[in-house]
């Protein structure tokens, strides 16, 4: 039986998903996922122009993926929607940190498809850190927690690589510096001297 155009798109992007774990994206081979798919490397170019909208589809699916592990559920009570979403995102660096490290860094190198699928997915995690605190949702909030996460994100990159403190603190700290921010957050600006 002969696969649709969109069925064949998918099965392409989940074999890069189940590549992930251990070859971040930019390391993927086209050799490898055709192969994996059993088409040749030019029927992949087919269903995706360009080896960079091929990488840009896989880390999409991957960044719903992390939204989709990371985000509390509809009805989870504010007061364990931090701490939880922390969790799993410390369970999921842990379980993909050189592929999440890529997209860190694909991020920040100036890729711009990688940019906006990540700038995408922070967003969100910062509207479920200001809700859970609770704050106002403003720019000066969304400054600061945006900082937060930027520290959050890379001490957890370093601590999945060197865990100097046990997993608990980890999470109590997280907690604790969004915790002091929210004073700061919360506040007038500061006037300016």
């Amino acid at each position: 039986m002969r696969r649709s155009a969109g069925d064949r798109r998918a099965q392409l992007v989940e074999i890069g998903l189940e590549l992930l774990p251990t070859t971040p994206v930019q390391d993927l081979t086209i050799d490898e996922v055709a192969r994996r798919a059993g088409i040749s490397r030019s029927l992949l170019f087919h269903y995706f122009a360009t080896k960079a909208e091929y990488y840009a589809a896989v880390m999409d699916a991957a960044a719903a993926l992390l939204r989709d592990h990371v985000v509390p559920r509809p009805g989870t009570a504010p007061a364990g929607q931090l701490p939880g979403m922390l969790d799993r995102f410390v369970t999921w660096v842990e379980t993909y940190r050189d592929s999440y490290l890529a997209f860190v860094r694909g991020a920040h190198a100036g890729d711009p498809g990688v940019a906006e699928v990540y700038e995408q997915t922070r967003e969100q995690l910062v509207a479920v850190a200001l809700a859970a605190v609770p704050l106002p949702d403003g720019p000066r909030q969304r400054q600061l927690v945006r900082a937060w996460f930027a520290f959050t994100e890379d001490l957890v990159l370093q601590w999945t690589r060197e865990p100097t403190l046990p997993r608990a603190e980890l999470l109590e700290l997280l907690v604790e510096v969004l915790g002091g921010l929210r004073a700061r957050a919360a506040g007038p600006p500061a006037g300016r001297g």
